[in-house]
């Protein structure tokens, strides 16, 4: 185990004193069901919390979805995108607002811009794959949940580890393992099952960074996949000692999926940063 900066030793045990997730958004992620009864349960849910619900309209009238139709409510936003886009929508917002001042130092605002772009190609593989986009989508905004409560319990700590990595790529889990005395995926394990969230969101959270293992979820799969692609195409929170590249990983795709994504890396990447800057401005 390491320590942090002024000597602060760090344990697993201080998770505990990192900011809680808001409620709203991991009961969202509760809701399994797609009748009708959740989805005015989940509009009543999102309404109660004034925030998350003006971040979801405000997303909704976004140029992301390009709807036609002026969103003026949540159960309206629900009915219009669907359940699971509207619990990705929620989560996004809820991430944003856990992040809160992280997000003005760049090289913490690289993790939150990881996730995302890491999100929104897990949505893009999905659509080959059969997979529903907005299950995909929030999988892989989840997948680095433990790295994103380091970040908001211990910005400074973290920014430190990050900076180094830029001069010293390492094993990065190791590297927090050293500091911390735990790493995002064990951290990303404990909340989530903390919070007692789906076994899906366990799995990304735990495993996106081992190596594939037979009969393993296909959710699993496409998000180990988005995960080291955001990182080929520039949107890496450190600096790790090995690194695939765009097309390496692309090659290593199942046929489907690999034909659904352009060759040019920097095609692809243009339209993850779009949808990214537009929901950051929304």
């Amino acid at each position: 185990m390491g320590t942090a900066s002024g000597d602060r030793t760090f344990t697993p045990g201080l998770l505990s004193e990192v900011p809680a997730f808001p409620a709203v958004a991991i009961k969202a992620m509760q809701f399994l069901s797609k009748d009708r009864g959740q989805l005015n349960e989940l509009g009543e849910l999102v309404a109660s919390d004034p925030a998350i619900a003006s971040g979801i309209l405000r997303m909704a009238n976004s140029a992301l979805f390009g709807l036609r139709t002026e969103v003026r409510s949540v159960l309206q936003a629900i009915h219009l995108l669907g359940l699971e886009r509207v619990k990705a929508v929620v989560v996004t917002v809820a991430m944003i607002s856990y992040l809160d001042g992280s997000l003005a130092v760049p090289a913490l605002r690289a993790c939150w811009r990881h996730s995302l772009g890491c999100a929104l190609l897990c949505e893009e593989l999905a659509r080959a794959s059969l997979l529903d986009p907005g299950i995909a989508y929030t999988a892989g905004l989840m997948h680095d949940v433990g790295r994103m409560a380091l970040v908001a319990g211990y910005p400074e700590e973290y920014r430190e580890f990050l900076t180094h990595t830029e001069s010293e790529p390492c094993d990065i889990l190791q590297g927090e393992r050293d500091l911390f005395g735990i790493d995002h995926c064990q951290a990303g394990l404990l909340l989530v099952t903390r919070w007692q969230l789906p076994r899906i969101f366990r799995e990304v959270a735990a495993l996106h960074h081992n190596v594939p293992a037979p009969g393993e979820t296909a959710v699993l799969t496409t998000v180990r996949h988005a995960c080291t692609m955001a990182d080929a195409l520039g949107f890496s929170a450190a600096h790790a000692l090995e690194m695939p590249t765009y097309d390496e990983i692309l090659a290593s795709l199942p046929e489907r999926e690999r034909n659904s994504l352009p060759k040019d890396p920097e095609e692809i990447m243009r339209v993850i940063a779009h949808k990214i800057n537009s929901i950051e401005c929304s």
